[in-house]
């Protein structure tokens, strides 16, 4: 008769050349697992000897079926716990206990046993185990992988919530190594819920009427203040290139005359000539590149609705560029939102050297005629 080791490197060997890769839960990881369990859960409920060996082995090869899929994985498993413990010298009266607990194990199995019982908490004590999240994800890309029916991470969680809730353990001892992990798992799951609910939530700008008309209203603002600055910016040139065609003359012949008339002719001259540069700054057109490349395209970080974006590139890299961002919403609204951060950005730049333009020929008109006054009168 061998010992609990040498079952432990059967079941294993079993696992390790047999099981199909796509059973990413019904592993040799989880048979540990629910063997570390039931020998915790087992000690706890003061059972050794002969019951907790029976417990263990039944715990090793509880799952061992899953090698032959999972359709009748509780019967194959007692097979083969059968066909080996026999084998290697166990007693009927063993193994037919060890195959009563294993059999305990099948979804909707009811029974008495205490240390049937005590195999069924171990098996569910991933509920309460502290890397949860980890296991049910590894159940999940199983049965995606070995079944018809296709688990989102969404319906997984409605899912688990569910099971968690109508799950409890049967043995007092499983309840107190269990239960406090398993209501910190439910309020987990539950918060990613609420996070997820959140998420889907924010829609996108297709979706949202309230935000295409904010959008729209704040785009046509800043056109109408972009053409606001260009006015103010013309007006601006029109009347320093103004005086410096008429008074600027006048005040020259003046200065020929009497020198300290230079001074204030050379400060209209500098306040007029400033405040056109300024103004001519407000107006003048920011440098475009003309090209989008693939990669900008592909990472959202251009707007291919702005013509300085793409007036240089092939017909046929545009067009695709421009499906690109259709069929993607999170594309689609970059680029607006981008076009209105940048048409900001654009009126900012214009509003600040308007600023600056009027500043300089306020301040600089106003000394000019103090100027003036000075040497007139002195």
């Amino acid at each position: 008769m061998v010992g609990l080791e040498k079952i432990k490197q059967y079941v294993s060997s079993l696992f390790d050349e047999k099981l199909d890769p796509n059973y990413t839960y019904h592993d040799f990881d989880h048979t540990l697992m629910v063997f570390d369990s039931v020998t915790d859960i087992a000690k706890k409920s003061n059972i050794d000897g002969n019951d907790l060996l029976i417990l263990q082995v039944a715990a090793l090869f509880h799952d061992s079926g899953f090698i032959y899929g999972a359709k009748d994985h509780e019967k194959n498993s007692i097979n083969l716990a059968k066909s080996y413990l026999t084998r290697v010298g166990y007693e009927p009266q063993f193994i037919e206990k060890v195959c009563e607990c294993i059999a305990a194990t099948q979804i909707g199995a009811n029974t008495t046993d205490t240390l049937a019982l005590i195999l069924q908490d171990a098996d569910m004590s991933g509920l309460g185990n502290i890397n949860h999240s980890v296991i049910t994800e590894r159940l999940r890309n199983e049965l995606n992988n070995t079944s018809d029916k296709k688990f989102s991470k969404k319906e997984w969680r409605s899912i688990n919530a569910d099971f968690i809730t109508k799950s409890s353990y049967n043995t007092a001892a499983a309840r107190e190594l269990y239960d406090d992990q398993k209501a910190k798992n439910y309020k987990n799951i539950q918060t990613r819920k609420s996070k997820s609910k959140k998420n889907t939530s924010v829609k996108s700008l297709a979706q949202n009427k309230s935000a295409q008309t904010q959008f729209k209203t704040a785009l046509r603002n800043h056109i109408d203040l972009s053409n606001i600055a260009d006015n103010k910016a013309n007006i601006m040139i029109s009347v320093n290139a103004l005086i410096l065609t008429l008074a600027l003359p006048f005040l020259i012949d003046k200065a020929m005359d009497n020198h300290f008339f230079w001074f204030p002719t050379a400060l209209l001259a500098c306040v007029c000539l400033i405040s056109m540069i300024f103004a001519t700054l407000a107006t003048r057109p920011i440098k475009l590149k003309g090209i989008t490349t693939e990669t900008e395209i592909k990472s959202n970080a251009s707007n291919l609705f702005f013509f300085g974006n793409y007036y240089k590139m092939q017909y046929e890299n545009y067009k695709d560029g421009v499906h690109h961002i259709l069929n993607n919403s999170d594309a689609l609204d970059d680029s607006i939102i981008r076009d209105l951060f940048f048409l900001g950005k654009s009126l900012g730049g214009k509003f600040s050297n308007l600023r600056l333009c009027y500043n300089i020929f306020m301040y600089g008109i106003t000394l000019t005629v103090f100027a003036l006054m000075i040497v007139y009168f002195s």
